[in-house]
């Protein structure tokens, strides 16, 4: 591991988002030259199995050691974000890095597309909130929690989908797990279950006009080093010389 990644990597969850916020307070006064969706981030979504966690670390490690950014990129994975959800001096931190304009843009957004019927409608709506506040800025590698969804609109986004063959996912969980294949198929078969319970439940989506990611790949037929530069590459092409300006 890098010497630029070991800081942002940490077993202290709440250090780690504490330094990446104090890190874009001091760009707060450049502003007005740095306009906000301008630097990118990435959203990865996956079929429950797929190797979406450490596949973040990889393309985190990757950007920082290549790319020498100020604002060091960092993931976002659930243990993170379910942190953000439970302190709210976090969430408020986080949000505050936003003006007044933006936070309208953005609950008009989620007034569409969050269901704010169903219990714990305002927890989800939160974390939400924090996930598009972070994307917004950038450097950040996002990973479930709905975070495609929320940032779907967002044109510094690259929106990840990792896929593979039901078979290849649940010998991947037993292999990870130390499970037996029978266990490992009801371990995958509840995961997915979970999976789209929380997207049916939280989000309401237009059947019209279903969300494409940008990117599809089968976590099969690639290991995480391919898949973290094949990523990469897809950034270069899209964002050139702001993937190593910042």
């Amino acid at each position: 591991m890098t010497r630029i990644s070991q800081g942002w990597v940490g077993s202290d969850v709440e250090a780690r988002i504490a330094a990446h916020i104090h890190a874009w307070e001091k760009f707060k006064p450049l502003r007005n030259t740095r306009r906000l969706e301008t630097y990118p981030f990435v959203a990865i979504s996956r079929e429950f199995g797929c190797e979406a966690l450490p596949l973040a670390g990889q393309l985190v490690e990757l950007l920082n050691e290549r790319c020498h950014p100020s604002i060091p990129w960092v993931s976002y994975d659930r243990e993170l974000l379910d942190k953000v959800a439970e302190e709210l001096h976090i969430q408020r931190a986080i949000l505050e890095m936003l003006d007044a304009n933006r936070r309208e843009e953005m609950s008009k957004l989620f007034d569409t597309i969050i269901n704010h019927k169903v219990a714990d409608a305002l927890v989800v709506r939160k974390l939400a909130e924090v996930i598009r506040t972070l994307a917004v800025h950038g450097h950040a590698v996002l990973v479930g929690r709905g975070s495609s969804l929320v940032t779907q609109d967002l044109r510094n986004g690259m929106h990840i989908r990792l896929v593979a063959p039901r078979t290849w996912r649940v010998h991947t969980i037993a292999t990870v797990r130390d499970l037996s294949l029978r266990e490992a198929e009801k371990v995958v078969e509840e995961g997915e279950k979970q999976r789209l319970r929380y997207i049916d439940t939280f989000f309401v989506l237009d059947s019209q006009q279903p969300f494409l990611p940008d990117l599809v790949i089968d976590n099969s037929r690639f290991n995480l080093v391919q898949i973290a530069e094949i990523v990469f590459g897809a950034l270069g092409s899209r964002f050139g010389e702001t993937l190593v300006s910042a």
